[in-house]
């Protein structure tokens, strides 16, 4: 689709008709004015993109979840007193015996591999921080994936009108 644009942002304007949405999306061009091959191609399109938001909108949400998990083990660690004996995780399938000591800081991931030892109230800032922002990036994948969706209703509309006007002329 040579003559199909997209602009940077896939955001439909306030108060636009919905047909507008993919018509800007397409650098203005009606959906009515492309081929049946053109149209087919912008649906791939379409389905593509709404694959790679539907993964990261998982992704986002196995993040967060892990992140939570990890905060709630730090308020149970901090909560747990002097001398407790537990078994502490080295990989995920071997653990070693241990026993709790006062707990002063901690090592927290902040990506790419790095770690920084940080005090318990600031590891707690950090992933509440974190947990904030995968929530609001969630919310702003979820409304890029409902903005596609109705694109993809829109294409397939009037790949469905051309498929029905072809089978009458």
């Amino acid at each position: 689709l040579a003559s199909v644009q997209r602009p940077s942002s896939g955001h439909m304007a306030a108060g636009a008709a919905p047909s507008a949405g993919l018509e800007e999306e397409t650098g203005g061009i009606s959906l009515h004015s492309l081929s049946y091959e053109q149209l087919m191609q912008l649906k791939n399109s379409i389905e593509e993109e709404l694959q790679g938001l539907q993964g990261a909108h998982q992704q986002l949400q196995v993040s967060t979840k892990k992140l939570q998990i990890s905060k709630a083990a730090l308020d149970e660690l901090t909560k747990t007193s002097e001398g407790t004996r537990m078994l502490v995780p080295i990989t995920s399938s071997l653990y070693v015996p241990g026993e709790t000591s006062a707990l002063q800081s901690c090592l927290v991931d902040v990506g790419t591999g790095y770690y920084i030892e940080k005090s318990v109230a600031e590891a707690q800032a950090f992933m509440d921080r974190k947990i904030e922002l995968m929530a609001n990036q969630t919310v702003g994948v979820r409304q890029a994936a409902a903005i596609k969706g109705q694109h993809m209703q829109q294409a397939m509309q009037v790949l469905n009108e051309k498929r029905f006007a072809a089978k009458q002329g």
